[in-house]
C-alpha cells in the first residue's frame, strides 16, 4: 500500500517535474525566439546598412569589401551564438530530464521547441548570406563597370587620340602640300620676278643709254661744246691750243653783251680763206657806231675802255683796205656785231671784213678747260 503510494506519488512528480521543465524549457525557447526574432532584426538592419553601404560603394569599392567583411562577421557570431543558445537549453533540458526517473526522448524535447526557431535561424542564416553575397556581386559588377568604363574611356581616348593623330598628319600633310605648292609657287614667282626685273633692268639701263645719249647730243648739238684754239688773234687772253667749253643757248635767245667771246663762221666772207670757225670779242652792239680814230675805239661818239682784257697802251688800228671798205667807221644794223680780237695787230676781224651777221655767230666761250692751271669763266 505505501510502496504503491509512494510509486504514484513519484510518477506524479516526475510529471510535474517534467511539466515545470517544460514551462522552463518553453520560456527559454521563447526567450531565445525573441532573441533570435532580434538578431534577425538586427541582422536586417544591418542588411539595410550593407545596402545603404553598397550604394557608397560606387564611389568607395574599397570601403564595400571592408564592410561586407564586417557584416559577415557580426551574422556569423549573432547566428553562433543563437545557436549556443539554442543548444544550452536543449542540454540544460536533458540534463534535468535525466534527473528524473522518466528522461524525455530528444524527438520529445525538439517538439516541445518551437518549430519557428530552427526555421528563423537557416531564415537569418541565408539572408545573412545572401546580403554578403549581393554586396559581393554588387562590388564586383561596380568594378566590372569602373573597368569597363575605364577600359571604353581609354578606348575613346585611343579612337580620339588616333583620330586627332591622323587629322594632324592629314593636316600636316596638306600643309606640307599647300607648303610645296606655295614654295613652289613663290619660287617660279621669283623666278618670273627676276627675270621681270632682269628685264626690266636691261630695258632701263637701254633706256639710261638712251637718254644718256640723247641728252649728250642735245649737250654737244645744242648747249655745250668742247672747242680747241687755233692761232694767236686772242692773245694774251687765249692760246693757240687752249681748249674750251662753248654753249649755244645764247645763240638762240640772241642773249649777247659787249666784251662776249664768241665763234663765227665766217666761211665765203671776202677776205677770209680758212675753213674752222673765228674766235672774236664783240666790240659794237646792233645799231651802234663803231669809229676807230687815233688807235682808240669809240662807240656812239664815247670812248670805250678796254682795259679789262687788253694790256695797257694797247693801240686799235684800221689798214687800208678795211679804210676803203668804210670799216673804220660803220653803223651797225639790226642783227649786226662788230667783233675784233684781243691781239690787235695781228688779227683779222671786222675791221678787214666788216660786221657779222647774228646768225653766223656759232656760240659764245662759257670758260678755259685747259690748261687746267688756267681754267677761267668768261
Amino acid at each position: 500500500m505505501d510502496n504503491r503510494n509512494h510509486d504514484e506519488v513519484s510518477e506524479e512528480n516526475i510529471v510535474d517535474i517534467v511539466a515545470s521543465l517544460g514551462k522552463d524549457v518553453e520560456e527559454d525557447v521563447e526567450e531565445t525566439a525573441a532573441s533570435v526574432e532580434e538578431t534577425v532584426e538586427e541582422v536586417e538592419d544591418a542588411s539595410e546598412e550593407v545596402k545603404e553601404t553598397l550604394e557608397e560603394a560606387v564611389e568607395a569599392p574599397e570601403a564595400v569589401e571592408e564592410t561586407a567583411e564586417e557584416v559577415a562577421e557580426t551574422v556569423s557570431d549573432e547566428v553562433e551564438e543563437a545557436e549556443a543558445v539554442s543548444e544550452e537549453a536543449v542540454e540544460e533540458i536533458v540534463s534535468e530530464a535525466k534527473e528524473s526517473s522518466d528522461i524525455p526522448s530528444i524527438d520529445d524535447c525538439l517538439d516541445i521547441i518551437p518549430a519557428a526557431l530552427p526555421t528563423e535561424l537557416s531564415t537569418a542564416e541565408e539572408k545573412a548570406e545572401e546580403t554578403v553575397e549581393e554586396a559581393v556581386e554588387e562590388k564586383e559588377e561596380t568594378k566590372i563597370e569602373e573597368t569597363s568604363d575605364e577600359e571604353k574611356s581609354s578606348s575613346e581616348d585611343s579612337e580620339e587620340n588616333e583620330s586627332s593623330e591622323e587629322k594632324e598628319e592629314s593636316e600636316e600633310a596638306e600643309e606640307s602640300e599647300e607648303s610645296d605648292e606655295s614654295s613652289v609657287e613663290k619660287k617660279d614667282k621669283e623666278e618670273s620676278e627676276k627675270e621681270k626685273s632682269a628685264i626690266y633692268m636691261f630695258l632701263d639701263t637701254i633706256k639710261f643709254v638712251a637718254i644718256g645719249l640723247l641728252v649728250g647730243i642735245l649737250l654737244v648739238v645744242f648747249v655745250i661744246q668742247r672747242n680747241d684754239v687755233y692761232g694767236s688773234s686772242m692773245e694774251p687772253t687765249l692760246y693757240t691750243g687752249d681748249a674750251v667749253f662753248v654753249e649755244m643757248i645764247s645763240v638762240y635767245t640772241g642773249n649777247f653783251h659787249r666784251g662776249d667771246i664768241i665763234t663765227i663762221d665766217a666761211k665765203g666772207m671776202e677776205g677770209y680763206t680758212h675753213e674752222e670757225n673765228l674766235i672774236k670779242r664783240i666790240i659794237g652792239l646792233p645799231g651802234e657806231t663803231i669809229k676807230i680814230a687815233d688807235g682808240n675805239v669809240y662807240i656812239n661818239g664815247e670812248l670805250l675802255d678796254e682795259s679789262d682784257y687788253l694790256p695797257a697802251g694797247t693801240k686799235t688800228f684800221v689798214g687800208a683796205e678795211g679804210q676803203s671798205r668804210g670799216y673804220d667807221e660803220v653803223t651797225l644794223g639790226p642783227d649786226e656785231y662788230y667783233c675784233m680780237g684781243d691781239n690787235r695787230g695781228g688779227s683779222n676781224d671786222s675791221r678787214r671784213m666788216g660786221p657779222f651777221k647774228k646768225k653766223q655767230i656759232d656760240a659764245k666761250v662759257l670758260m678755259r678747260i685747259y690748261p687746267f692751271n688756267k681754267m677761267k669763266f668768261y
